[in-house]
């Protein structure tokens, strides 16, 4: 429900609309012809334009102060210009961009690797992207869900990828990982990610094969890039139908440090939306969060990011295997402290460093009983990159995990299911660029965990070949191991670390204001974990004999320049995936995968209406079940899933204040959505399992929202 994300996102856009210092120019190379979709932007904001078919550019900005003007191009060096915004009302400059052999003209190794940088311009996904799309609802992972290669499992609200489980995608958090990036759930409710989108400066969304330096993934990761130093003081307070919030900033020379906090409660929205769910208790939430930058030396950033959230809710669970309705009510509190530091050690030589502290509760009462269970994550990371010469780096480090896990069932009695495990892991990678069309990558992974007993070495390999000025073909395999799930290693920790195979090839088309991607890819799963009862505790119940396979094709489009002040993108993805996992029978299309998936997202700024609209399409096959009134297993499938979203942004002024109104409505048709069943345990008289459908908890969710900065 923290869809205050999307409110503050809208800062982003009012720089532009209330500036009052003028740019206008032109970008040329060194042969004065016009370098048509140049980037020319502020560092560290979003103000800034693409230079024209003739290379010139216009823009405003409301910025103050000393500034750094930044103006690049796909094969050029950027150029750095500083500027003091309070010395001219007007600027008019001509830049002129000399030819380069950085690598985004070069081939850059991009198998299975969604990266979205506010620094690079060649990107996927922007963080402004994340703020505004309207399904999304301001959440990084939500946003993810409009790539190709994740699964739409709306009852859930995880990312699920490629075949895979939400649990196999790792979230990172500048290199470190988040052991709890998701708030508490309910029972068949979806969730979202802790963290706001406009607290990063990029995501690497990585669908498969990824890099030797993140580890116990099977499926992906997600790292989350948090923002660089400020350039200036600022407020706004947030008034939502979800609640209030409030944020500032406090910047000096070398450092600056930005506190927010907010309180949600979805009372007044369970009133404005239809329900479909039986509340006792409106979620409800206290959120903050704190970023501290500061430079040190000539090279260095240090960092430090904490975040601390307390909800509560309660429910009426049509709990449909027991045949009765169960009042659960939920109380979850979680702490995540971040602190990295890096720097350059002389010119061939970096430093990155880091400590991370996740602390997680969540208590669950469910009529007389209680589940609580509390979770704490410690890690400390150390690496260092070599610049062996201009086509050559060297990768490597260490990072130790302590990772403590305690359940507290009372039910039928008091029980207690701990474990702790350290885990550690070392990890190298060389990247040679043998010419600028060519270039592999060559690594390793060691991982040794103490509960586990047990020690893994994995190969990772990637490689690129440029096919033309703008495209490029990538293919990249590697071995990827993850220890089982919490659920499975509180009753028997004698399981081995489940295993994945990974191949993947792509072909992408890049240029400024389009890309066009075809990927393919193949995964083999071995040592899943099996058990003979979903409620087993005996740990020889449960075993590694499971496997699995998935393989498909992830196409994506976008485009920001055939159409004025317009943006788009589409993706889809087609997946054929099996598992014989858990307690299957055999194996079979896992309950979470549709064969289909399909998004389509459309932003265009009406500027005489002063208004920003998006609007997003989402579509995803049937996708299975086991209905135990049929024959044979995994024997019947859903409806597909619709979704149109749209959202409407009018930029003004409230006293004298830059202000925004927001409108977002998901599901606008009002689509009656169903992920699934729960059947009843047992037959009824008739001898028919009875069931209950899967739905959101809203048909169709409006939310009004206002922001004003000062």
């Amino acid at each position: 429900m923290k869809t205050f994300f999307i409110l503050l996102s809208l800062q982003l856009m009012l720089s532009g609309a209330f500036a009052q210092v003028k740019f206008s120019g032109k970008v040329t190379d060194q042969k004065k012809m016009p370098l048509s979709g140049a980037n020319v932007f502020f560092q560290n904001s979003y103000d800034g334009a693409t230079a024209d078919s003739l290379g010139n550019f216009r823009f405003k900005t409301s910025l103050k102060g000393v500034q750094y003007l930044a103006a690049t191009f796909i094969g050029y060096k950027p150029c750095l210009l500083k500027l003091d915004l309070d010395s001219s009302q007007t600027f008019v400059l001509n830049i002129v961009l000399h030819e380069s052999d950085d690598q985004i003209d070069e081939v850059v190794i991009n198998a299975g690797a969604f990266e979205a940088s506010d620094e690079k311009k060649a990107v996927i996904l922007r963080v402004f992207d994340i703020a505004t799309t309207p399904s999304a609802q301001g959440d990084i992972f939500g946003a993810l869900g409009t790539l190709p290669g994740t699964q739409k499992v709306g009852e859930d609200g995880r990312v699920f990828v490629r075949g895979g489980e939400s649990y196999e995608t790792k979230a990172f958090l500048d290199g470190m990982v988040v052991s709890t990036p998701y708030l508490s759930k309910m029972p068949d409710m979806p969730t979202r990610g802790r963290f706001s989108p406009l607290l990063f400066s990029g995501t690497l969304f990585s669908t498969g094969a990824y890099s030797a330096e993140y580890g116990q993934a099977l499926s992906s990761i997600v790292d989350m890039k948090t923002n660089s130093i400020e350039t200036e003081d600022k407020s706004s307070v947030s008034v939502m139908t979800v609640g209030v919030m409030a944020s500032t900033t406090k910047c000096w020379k070398k450092a600056s440090l930005s506190l927010s906090g907010d309180y949600i409660t979805s009372g007044l929205s369970n009133v404005i939306n239809k329900q479909q769910v039986d509340w006792i208790k409106s979620p409800a939430g206290i959120d903050g969060t704190v970023m501290y930058r500061q430079k040190t030396g000539k090279t260095g950033m240090f960092k430090v990011f904490g975040t601390f959230n307390n909800s509560t809710s309660g429910m009426i669970y049509p709990n449909t295997q027991s045949g009765v309705k169960q009042d659960i009510l939920l109380n979850s509190s979680n702490v995540y402290l971040n602190n990295t530091y890096n720097s350059m050690l002389g010119e061939k030589w970096m430093i990155k460093s880091g400590l991370a502290w996740n602390y997680d509760m969540q208590k669950f009462d469910l009529d007389q009983d209680q589940i609580a269970t509390t979770q704490r994550m410690t890690q400390a990371k150390l690496g260092f990159s070599h610049f062996l010469n201009e086509q050559t780096e060297l990768k490597f480090g260490a990072d130790w995990v302590n990772f403590s896990y305690n359940q507290k069932i009372r039910m039928n009695g008091d029980f207690r299911l701990p474990f702790i495990n350290n885990q550690l892991s070392g990890f190298a990678e060389l990247e040679y660029k043998l010419t600028k069309k060519f270039a592999t990558r060559l690594g390793a992974r060691l991982e040794n965990s103490s509960l586990l007993n047990g020690t893994t070495l994995v190969p990772r390999f990637s490689g690129a070949y440029k096919t033309g000025d703008h495209s490029q073909v990538s293919l990249a395999f590697g071995q990827f191991y993850q220890n089982p799930e919490d659920d499975y290693l509180k009753f028997a920790p004698q399981l081995k670390p489940e295993k994945a195979n990974h191949a993947v090839m792509t072909w992408q088309y890049l240029t400024d204001l389009k890309t066009f991607r075809v990927e393919g890819y193949l995964k083999k799963y071995s040592d899943l974990v099996k058990y003979t009862n979903p409620l087993a505790t005996n740990p020889l119940d449960y075993s590694n004999s499971g496997n699995g396979s998935a393989e498909g094709i992830d196409i994506f489009w976008r485009d920001k320049e055939t159409f004025k002040f317009t943006d788009y993108w589409i993706s889809y993805s087609w997946i054929n995936a099996r598992r014989n996992y858990k307690d299957y029978q055999m194996a079979a299309i896992p309950t979470y995968v549709s064969e289909h998936n399909l998004s389509v997202v459309y932003k265009r700024f009406l500027e005489k209406l002063r208004t920003y609209a998006s609007v997003t399409y989402s579509f995803a096959s049937s996708r299975p079940y086991h209905d135990p009134n049929l024959s044979g297993f995994m024997n019947a499938k859903t409806q597909p899933y619709n979704d149109v979203s749209l959202s409407l942004t009018y930029l003004m002024e409230i006293f004298g204040k830059p202000a925004v109104l927001h409108l977002m409505v998901n599901n606008l048709p009002g689509f009656d959505n169903v992920f699934g069943y729960n059947f009843s345990n047992t037959p009824n008289a008739s001898g028919y399992y009875e069931s209950t459908p899967i739905k959101s908890p809203f048909v169709r969710q409006t939310i009004l929202l206002v922001l004003i900065m000062f």
